[in-house]
């Protein structure tokens, strides 16, 4: 049976490392050597910046990036590496959107979203080719660049619409051998929970809603006095599911050992880790299993550089990964849905003689859903290799080398764990009412689930000469072809051949193309390739004469890039399915008459379904980028500014043809959107004494406005000129008070039943009638205009305080379904609703159980600023001495305290309302959790 490991033994864990690698250490003969951490600084002249398949100077680089190094993320134990990168980099937006352990709860944007159609997400790239990130173990990771403009994107085609986060694992180098080992252990914190009611509270409340609709309380005042006064705990139970049920913390721990170093002839550098996270159940455990959701991670790594021969080196980046999920078998989600909305009266957890509590109405009980459903185990194990030869061709011509380079990912999911069911008595009735239908223990169906297979193959040549001493070219050529294969689909296949070229004149002018003749399968033969060339050009102002003995500027490089980006958006029916070559007409077996037969419902035909549309083809986007990047005081204050302006054309869309025509169409291409804006970021490095000062900022504005959008709509709604991601909504215009001011209004038709309590709205039209046609269009957008972050490192002596914070700002969020969140749309907000007695200070309208439709339309009422800051991340430690380092014979440790998520400022603070993830504690969501950890790290 499935059991996790608890949190408790870390320390003594330690500890005995610790003295087994004392002992280790004391008894080499090898001379230990003491290296420093530079505390996430660069030096910003010198720095290299990871490019698709190469690296380049901060000199030579003309387009627009960001990018840090592993030194620079805080080390805390989540289950989603993203979250780390979390205000950091400029240009680049990283959210939640959920918060259970190991379920991919993010989402990115590059500068904003400039489409509003799906499939606008930018590409993660680890060692160049597109594979998940959020699951690697941060010591595989050594950088991490985000790619914007046209001029570093255009290497992937097809896939660089979007932008691209391109990840880089570490390798080993000459000379520095290293061992290191991080131990961490801490907990997540739930907060920003439903604050539950009572069972007096709900039912006085409900009883509110059906008087408030003319209907008689369903709660008598002896029912009321018995919730109140808890007289009997079965015939008036009062049940407060989130205490019971729900941890206000679980553990997670991590532990990562990893070997690097190398020779002139092999380089190397491994890693392997673990990782668990605990789920936030009470009352699990059964003498069977523990049906508590838990997270379980084994990463390991080995990367290996080896030179063959003076000409040829071989390279080998692999990466293998095992995750496994342990989950309630009614599933997270149904029994968060059930701690959220199920009414604090609806029967007693356990009867008087054990056996589990229920009713028709309400069948399922907390308790029997997390003893009595079993559990279900899903392990994924997932293999990522590739295989990289170069080999010199100087004997061709000074400065050319060809290269292969062939990856090879393996995803594959397995499914196993226990089932049983167990039956619920209403006892207060009689005769004794049971409900579902218990069954036994047993074993469920174990099963691969999904098994893919992705290949990727990379050939050319590279160019690297110098030409006297004026002029430097560096140039690469490469053909790609990809393969992705499942059992359950057809191929994704693609081709692209690519060429990239700089050229620099006297380390001052510099020149660059890039072109990518990219196709793919999912386009109509004669139609499947696309052409994307960009140029950019850059001047390094500071090494002119004028500027060369210049005390105040030490760098200063002005350039700019323009280029056809293309993306490959996915394309849906009518219905919101995924259509795959969209260019094939479909056929679809429904009920209906063949031409020349009598119609009968039991006819089978062939139904056109939806037809394929032969033009369909990729989004075009038209990128410029104008920046500059700047150093003052010897390079301690660093600073870049980009300004950018982009067009995306042919975004799909539907097709709008007119009914008479009688078939659906695969979405067509017909849309357009602006997007103009700019991005800066800075740094300060600097050592006053015994203290080292390391700060960092970035600021991103981003207006994405739709230019063009297939419609069929009033001109009050329409999307034209608006924010992307905008909607429609009913101006309000406040409460209704009273029935004379419902009487002078406009008409009401959103609901069958309209009484004082009720939102009033704007009569848009004029046409004393309030209907469909009186939403607006708007520019509330969820998606931020403004996102920014900023930190700090500080260190005197062995100490060190680092902190980061992220921030939004011109977002907004609709609130309208989190404040009808809970069992039958009653929560603590309620009690702030609308009564006779309390129409001056009421801060929501009136309850309602049924005919609420008037209130529940989305409106500008619910309307509230999403806008926050947070302090994503904290992490206070203490480094060892030199001299106890030299004496216990090893490197250095370090111990720290580390934090995620640690607090938020925003509007919604007031109502408990975490704005990044509103739903987090609500409906069937996961909680919203901070995570705090105490770590060390140890080096030989």
């Amino acid at each position: 049976m499935t059991r996790y490991t608890k949190c408790s033994g870390i320390i003594l864990g330690i500890i005995c490392y610790l003295f087994t690698c004392t002992a280790l250490a004391q008894n080499t003969n090898q001379k230990v050597s003491i290296t420093k951490e530079n505390d996430g600084q660069t030096d910003s002249t010198n720095k290299l910046i990871e490019i698709p398949f190469g690296t380049r100077s901060r000199e030579e680089v003309n387009f627009a990036q960001s990018s840090l190094r592993y030194n620079q993320l805080t080390k805390v134990p989540i289950s989603n590496l993203s979250g780390l990168l979390a205000g950091r980099l400029s240009g680049f937006l990283f959210r939640w959107t959920g918060n259970q352990p190991g379920g991919g709860n993010v989402s990115y944007q590059i500068r904003g979203r400039s489409s509003y159609a799906q499939g606008s997400t930018p590409a993660f790239l680890v060692d160049g080719i597109e594979r998940d990130f959020e699951d690697m173990d941060i010591s595989e990771i050594e950088s991490v660049t985000v790619l914007k403009d046209a001029a570093a994107l255009n290497w992937y085609g097809l896939n660089g619409g979007n932008g691209a986060i391109l990840v880089t694992t570490k390798r080993g180098k000459i000379g520095e051998n290293l061992i290191s080992f991080d131990a961490q252990g801490g907990f997540q914190s739930a907060s920003n929970l439903i604050k539950p009611l009572n069972a007096y509270d709900f039912a006085t409340l409900y009883n509110r809603g059906l008087t408030n609709i003319g209907q008689t309380p369903a709660y008598s005042e002896a029912a009321l006095e018995g919730y109140k006064n808890h007289t009997d705990p079965y015939l008036y139970p009062d049940n407060n599911y989130l205490d019971r049920f729900l941890n206000k913390r679980a553990a997670t721990q991590r532990y990562a050992l990893t070997f690097s170093g190398g020779s002139n002839k092999v380089r190397y550098f491994s890693s392997v880790s673990y990782f668990n996270q605990q789920g936030l159940f009470k009352e699990t455990e059964t003498p069977n299993y523990d049906s508590n959701y838990g997270y379980k991670r084994y990463n390991f790594r080995i990367n290996l550089d080896y030179d063959v021969t003076k000409t040829l080196t071989l390279t080998l980046l692999a990466g293998v990964r095992s995750e496994v999920r342990n989950d309630v078998g009614d599933g997270t989600a149904t029994v968060f849905n059930n701690l959220y909305n199920l009414p604090p009266n609806a029967f007693p957890i356990l009867n008087a003689d054990g056996s589990y509590g229920g009713t028709s109405l309400f069948q399922n009980n907390p308790l029997g859903q997390l003893q009595g459903t079993g559990f279900s185990r899903t392990t994924t194990n997932i293999l990522l290799a590739s295989i990289m030869a170069d080999q010199k061709l100087d004997f061709i011509t000074k400065g050319l080398s060809a290269n292969l380079f062939f990856s090879y990912d393996g995803y594959g999911n397995y499914g196993d764990g226990l089932s049983e069911n167990y039956a619920v008595f209403n006892q207060t009735v009689t005769p004794i009412q049971t409900y579902r239908t218990p069954a036994v223990i047993a074993y469920r169906t174990a099963a691969f689930q999904t098994n893919t297979k992705n290949n990727e193959l990379w050939f050319g040549f590279d160019y690297n000469r110098t030409i006297g001493t004026d002029h430097q070219i560096k140039a690469n050529i490469r053909g790609q072809q990809y393969v992705s294969a499942a059992v359950d689909r057809l191929d994704y296949r693609s081709r692209m051949l690519v060429g990239r070229a700089d050229y620099s004149f006297k380390q001052r002018y510099m020149l660059g193309l890039i072109a990518s003749y990219s196709g793919s399968e999912n386009y109509a033969p004669g139609r499947r390739f696309g052409f994307f060339p960009a140029v950019s050009a850059g001047w390094l102002i500071s090494k002119e004469d004028f500027l060369k003995d210049a005390s105040a500027i030490s760098y200063l490089k002005l350039r700019g890039s323009y280029g056809r980006s293309g993306n490959i958006g996915p394309t849906y029916d009518a219905s919101g399915n995924v259509v795959r070559l969209p260019y094939r007409t479909l056929f679809t077996r429904d009920a209906g008459p063949f031409l020349g037969s009598t119609f009968s419902t039991s006819t089978t035909a062939r139904l056109v379904s939806p037809a394929g549309n032969p033009l369909t083809t990729w989004e075009k986007v038209d990128r410029l980028n104008l920046g500059t990047d700047v150093d003052f005081l010897k390079g301690a204050l660093s600073f870049s500014f980009d300004y950018f302006d982009e067009k995306r054309t042919d975004i799909l869309g539907p097709a709008n043809l007119p009914g008479i025509v009688g078939i659906a169409i695969a979405q067509v291409n017909s849309g357009k959107v602006s997007s103009k804006g700019f991005d800066a970021s800075g740094a300060f490095n600097k050592r006053i004494g015994e203290v080292l000062i390391s700060t960092n900022a970035n600021f991103t504005y981003a207006k994405n406005v739709i230019l063009e959008r297939t419609e069929n709509v009033l001109p009050n709604q329409s999307t034209i000129g608006r924010y992307v991601n905008g909607g429609n909504y009913y101006l309000a215009e406040g409460i209704f008070q009273n029935q004379a001011e419902i009487n002078a209004s406009p008409k009401q038709t959103l609901s069958s039943l309209v009484v004082p309590g009720d939102l009033k709205y704007k009569d848009v039209n004029n046409d004393n009638l309030i209907d469909a046609n009186d939403a607006v269009s708007s520019d509330y957008t969820d998606i931020p205009k403004v996102y920014y972050g900023f930190g700090f490192n500080i260190r005197y002596k062995q100490f060190d305080l680092g902190a980061q914070f992220q921030g939004v700002e011109g977002r907004t969020i609709d609130l309208s379904d989190i404040m009808y969140a809970g069992p039958n749309g009653l929560n603590q907000l309620s009690l702030d609703s609308w009564t006779p007695t309390t129409a001056a200070t009421a801060k929501y309208p009136r309850v309602g159980i049924s005919d609420n439709g008037n209130n529940t339309a989305n409106s500008t009422f619910w309307l509230y600023s999403g806008d926050f800051l947070k302090l994503r991340s904290a992490e206070i430690g203490y480094s060892t001495s030199n001299k106890l380092n030299q004496r216990l014979r090893f490197k250095g440790a370090r111990i720290f305290v580390s934090g995620n998520n640690i607090f938020t400022i925003s509007k919604l603070n007031a109502l408990d309302i975490d704005p990044e993830t509103p739903n987090a504690g609500r409906f069937s969501s996961y909680p919203y959790v901070k995570t705090f950890a105490v770590g060390i790290n140890v080096k030989f």
